[in-house]
């Protein structure tokens, strides 16, 4: 499966990365999720004729928290299953954010001289992958996982805002969660068109859609 949003700015190229039909607990495995890791990695290199590389230790360590900030709150995941999995994919790219699991070793230029034509699949010119190419990597792996893992239950994709395609949306994402990074949930949010929670982000219970949910129990 391949979803594209097109803008003049950008063009995000959903690909499925990961194989089998239960994604939503197969990326809970070490084993899938680096697979994962490693297959978009692959295809966003191709795509922008970027170098960027994966460290496995900070990889894991990636996981690891994000498991464990993931299971400590699961138990309020039936509240309203769609919302939490848009939560959960932003715990996903807070826990990436924290432990820089991908690093740039080399700028765009360099990176389309030294790869071969049939290496690169479209050198896409894209400013947000030229101001920071590891953060726009962690957010189209997050969403790929997040759509993928919607229409597995059974809810529509997602949907992403006009911010998501707006390089000042980046540079101040990319700002404020130097200083805090759970600030990558509602900025998450934001980019999904959803209802940010600025004040208490680590919290699922605290999101709007959920509370009312809980409220209404």
């Amino acid at each position: 499966m391949t979803r594209s949003v097109p803008t003049a700015a950008c063009d995000i190229e959903l690909d499925s990365v990961a194989s089998g039909p239960d994604l939503k607990h197969g990326i809970r495995r070490l084993g899938t999720f680096a697979r994962t890791i490693d297959t978009a990695l692959d295809q966003f290199n191709r795509r922008y004729a970027s170098r960027l590389v994966c460290s496995r230790p900070a990889l894991t360590r990636t996981f690891l928290d994000w498991v464990r900030a993931f299971e400590a709150q699961r138990p309020i995941a039936d509240r309203d299953r769609r919302d939490f999995s848009h939560f959960a994919a932003g715990l996903l790219m807070r826990a990436m954010l924290q432990n820089g699991p991908v690093r740039d070793t080399a700028n765009k230029a360099s990176s389309a001289e030294a790869m071969a034509p049939a290496d690169v699949l479209v050198a896409r010119a894209n400013p947000i992958v030229d101001f920071w190419p590891e953060g726009f990597f962690y957010f189209e792996f997050c969403i790929t996982i997040l759509d993928a893992v919607l229409s597995e239950q059974g809810f529509a994709g997602i949907d992403l805002s006009e911010e998501t395609f707006e390089l000042r949306s980046w540079e101040s994402f990319r700002e404020n969660v130097k200083s805090d990074p759970d600030l990558a949930i509602p900025f998450f949010d934001v980019f999904l068109k959803g209802d940010p929670n600025w004040n208490f982000p680590l919290f699922a219970a605290s999101r709007h859609a959920i509370r009312r949910r809980i409220c209404d129990d």
